[in-house]
């Protein structure tokens, strides 16, 4: 449910980023949708500087735009780190808000 994927009436797909919850670090991404390639260099940039996900956070996000997914998924997943840095978990993972709203909806086959 982002800006511009509404205004251009493709609001679909999934995007999954990946964090340590030991050092903060952004890890990695899988994306699949309408525009994905334009967050895709953004992406790369982040795990070539070693950015946290509160650093990537802390980068301006403009709306209307298709990169406020990227946002979305990049707040879920430091929520994820928060919580999982009190346990033993070696990765964690951020998703749109789209994938969480499906998954509430559906129902088993």
């Amino acid at each position: 449910d982002q800006g511009r994927s509404r205004v251009m009436l493709r609001n679909r797909g999934h995007l999954r980023v990946y964090g340590d919850p030991a050092t903060g670090r952004f890890l990695g991404a899988e994306m699949v949708g309408p525009d994905a390639e334009h967050i895709g260099h953004l992406l790369a940039w982040a795990l070539q500087a070693g950015m946290t996900v509160s650093q990537m956070l802390d980068m301006p996000f403009y709306h209307p735009v298709v990169e406020e997914g990227l946002r979305t998924a990049l707040r879920d997943l430091h929520a994820a780190i928060a919580r999982a840095a009190i346990g033993d978990r070696p990765l964690v993972r951020g998703q749109t808000s789209n994938e969480r709203d499906r998954r509430r909806t559906e129902t088993p086959a």
